[in-house]
């Protein structure tokens, strides 16, 4: 008889006929859905820790559009979607819901990173495998769960990935769809990001909310309403990147401000 010594988190065990077995249900255990466990004390904590960081980072954010988040059916769930450009876009969506709309907010994190930061589930986030087909239906499942017969907040950056601001065309997969699917009635909302130096030492975030649509009927066509979307999304992009390098800023209101460059400083010590 040959002994195969396996080596995994159960300790060492001499079965090959059942070495299989076992670590097929690891890997699955390595791939279930990580569910949210909103913590209110967790959250308050981590705002005080997160502003601390936007100081540190960030001269302003600055929003326009805060009227068409005001104009939603405030009933119903609604679902954001955002593009995806920086490692600093789900903490920044996890401000403006908390700090500015005063909306109870969930966000969708690809399970890889999911299992490396697992306290963010104390935020409100919860994970998606989008490599299998069953893992992700999973996570839609409880996504549609959680907004179901609420007023809640989903946020979803359906590019999957970190892509450049400028990547054209933008590509999502269809996982907003799907949850729309179920759900029948929501708001859908675009919201562009952008991160830009401009006359200062520390970058600033432009943030623009774009009209709200409201869903009425069934998604007969998955891909046409996720080309949709894409259009939306596009176009609110490209209207943000135009308004900032044409500085036509008068629309955007400064939400957060953050510590001001070295100069400014030396320039008050000479005024």
């Amino acid at each position: 008889m040959i002994y195969i010594t396996v080596k995994n988190d159960f300790g060492h065990l001499n079965a090959g006929s059942f070495e299989l077995n076992l670590n097929y249900q690891y890997i699955k255990l390595n791939n279930i859905l990580i569910e949210s466990r909103k913590n209110k004390v967790f959250e308050a904590i981590f705002s005080l820790y997160l502003n601390r960081l936007q100081k540190k980072h960030f001269h302003k954010i600055h929003l326009c559009g805060a009227e068409n988040f005001s104009g939603i059916d405030a009933a119903i769930p609604t679902i954001a979607y955002v593009n995806h450009s920086n490692w600093w876009d789900g903490f920044i969506a996890f401000y403006l819901a908390k700090e500015v709309l005063k909306v109870d907010s969930y966000l969708m994190m690809d399970i890889e990173q999911m299992q490396k930061y697992k306290f963010f589930r104390r935020l409100g986030v919860f994970s998606v495998d989008r490599n299998s087909p069953q893992n992700a239906m999973e996570s839609i499942d409880y996504a549609a769960k959680l907004l179901k017969d609420s007023k809640r907040l989903l946020w979803i950056f359906p590019q999957g990935v970190l892509l450049p601001n400028d990547t054209r065309p933008l590509k999502f997969f269809t996982g907003v769809s799907s949850i729309v699917e179920k759900l029948g009635c929501v708001n859908l909302i675009p919201l562009a990001m952008k991160y830009e130096f401009l006359m200062e030492q520390r970058a600033e975030i432009f943030l623009q909310i774009g009209k709200p649509e409201r869903t009425k009927e069934p998604v007969k066509d998955k891909k046409e309403f996720t080309l949709n979307l894409q259009n939306n999304l596009t176009t609110e992009v490209d209207s943000l990147k135009s308004k900032i390098t044409a500085n036509d800023l008068d629309s955007f209101k400064t939400i957060f401000h953050g510590k001001d460059s070295r100069n400014k400083t030396i320039d008050k010590l000479h005024a």
